[in-house]
């Protein structure tokens, strides 16, 4: 049996899946940083502990959220 998806819930999924794929992106560019940090000297900063929370602190990560509510919020 098909069941009607609610739109809501699918534009949510999407909004999820394209801040995942930035978050990835962005993952990619920290270690990158990270990398070159060490090459130039600057102590490498420590890895977090298996099972702790992430704090995120990034502004593009943050503002990729806020846009994705507001835009959610419109709809």
């Amino acid at each position: 049996m098909i069941t009607q998806r609610d739109p809501t819930a699918v534009g949510l999924e999407q909004k999820m899946d394209e801040l995942m794929r930035r978050v990835a992106d962005l993952e990619r560019r920290i270690l990158a940083l990270e990398r070159g940090s060490a090459v130039s000297g600057d102590p490498a900063p420590r890895a977090p502990a298996q099972n702790a929370p992430v704090k995120i602190e990034h502004n593009y990560l943050r503002r990729a959220i806020a846009t994705a509510r507001r835009e959610y919020e419109r709809k």
